[in-house]
Formats: C-alpha cells, structure tokens, sequence
C-alpha cells in the first residue's frame, strides 16, 4: 500500500472533507478514483462527471496498522531486514510510511 498525505490530493482532499495531514492511499480508476482515508477508514468513490462522491467505511488489515504505529527504529529495522526478499506490498507500505514521516531510507 502507498501511503501519502491527503494534501498531496490537491483539493481533492478539501472536497472530501480530509485532514491535511491523514493517510491516505488511491487508486485511479476508468470512471475516476478511490480514496482511502487510513486515519478514519473512510471510503471514498469519486467518479467523474457525479457531484458526490460515495462514502463508505473499511477496517484497515492490522498489518497496515501496525506498520502506522511502529516507531521509526522499528520500522527502519524492518527495511533493512527485509532488503534481500525483493519488493513487496509490505515493502512498499514501510518505505512509503518512513516517507511519510520524513525519514530517509538511504543507507539504511
């Protein structure tokens, strides 16, 4: 999963009534794309050319959770192990946490 901030949205997140800061994660689709917002496990659907957007909620997987709420060392740590087993779902979720946070994977 790649985590981003809502604000990376654009107005999209305004529109949607997202914080700022929350985590979220997308997917473009044909008709248009769908939000998950990671803090409040809200669902969005917005299509193209539909003035609302469909909400509904989701319960975030708990490996997605525990990787919000480890600390950096730990994930840092997690990185690092993880190194020789290629690229992953939860590769990509650590490293777009730590991005999240600001910390730099490099050297690690």
């Amino acid at each position: 999963m790649e985590i981003q901030r809502a604000a990376n949205l654009g107005l999209l997140h305004q529109k949607l009534g997202i914080a700022p800061e929350d985590r979220v994660a997308f997917k473009l689709t044909e008709s248009g794309v769908v939000v998950w917002d990671l803090q409040t496990e809200t669902k969005y659907v917005v299509t193209v050319g539909k003035p609302i957007a469909d909400v509904s909620h989701f319960q975030l997987p708990q490996n997605i959770r525990n990787i919000i709420t480890e600390k950096d060392d730990q994930l840092k740590a997690r990185w690092s192990e993880s190194w020789m087993d290629g690229w992953s779902d939860e590769r990509e979720t650590i490293f777009t946490e730590l991005t999240y946070r600001g910390v730099s994977v490099l050297g690690l």
